[in-house]
């Protein structure tokens, strides 16, 4: 279980990183069609980045994701 835990936080940094670089080239395509007048203040990348949403895993839930992850890799529920 530990180990599903550490994929799970390593999937959702990656993922992270993945949109970082994705609001990065919309807050410059952003900045530099910007009215600067109706909108003084400039774009960031925080603005495009999707908000997270933190999901906590209990431990039926955790189990549900163990099964369907063994079934998809072909492995035998014992």
């Amino acid at each position: 279980m530990a180990q599903l835990g550490a994929l799970s936080s390593r999937y959702r940094e990656e993922q992270r990183g993945l949109d970082f670089r994705a609001a990065m080239i919309c807050s410059v395509i952003a900045e530099v069609n910007r009215d600067r007048k109706r909108r003084p203040k400039p774009f960031t990348p925080d603005d495009f980045l999707p908000k997270e949403e933190s999901e906590e895993l209990d431990n039926p839930k955790m189990k549900r994701a163990m099964k369907r992850i063994n079934q998809m890799l072909g492995g035998e529920e014992r």
